[in-house]
């Protein structure tokens, strides 16, 4: 009799280790198939990224020799001719100069020690 029931025990231990050696290898497949859809997924999304950026690259370098040729003398002197904006080089006393202080001793100095002037220049 107790050779029936050792029998029964032992066939179940394989098939349990089987079952368990199945679902191990099953779950590697799966992960290993999510891995590379994941990796094509990401390839995917950093392909469409490249092709973002190089529009917007061009878009950017577009914008820049626009604003180079907006901001070119001749462009700016068509359009104050084109508004009619009578514009002059400002005359000397109308130009205010401002001192930039440096540091905490700068701020006690005395208005007639004037450091270093800077001024705007074109």
């Amino acid at each position: 009799m107790n050779r029936k029931k050792r029998s029964s025990t032992v066939r179940f231990g394989p098939a349990l280790k089987a079952v368990v050696i199945c679902l191990v290898t099953c779950s590697l497949g799966m992960g290993y198939v999510w891995q590379k859809q994941q990796i094509n997924s990401l390839g995917q999304q950093i392909k469409e990224n490249e092709i973002v950026l190089e529009e917007l690259k061009r878009e950017n370098k577009r914008r820049g020799d626009n604003l180079a040729y907006l901001m070119s003398p001749q462009e700016l002197d068509a359009r104050l001719r084109q508004l009619n904006l009578d514009l002059v080089v400002p005359k000397p006393e109308q130009i205010v100069v401002l001192q930039e202080l440096r540091g905490i001793n700068s701020v006690y100095r005395s208005k007639t020690e004037i450091s270093s002037v800077r001024t705007a220049s074109r």
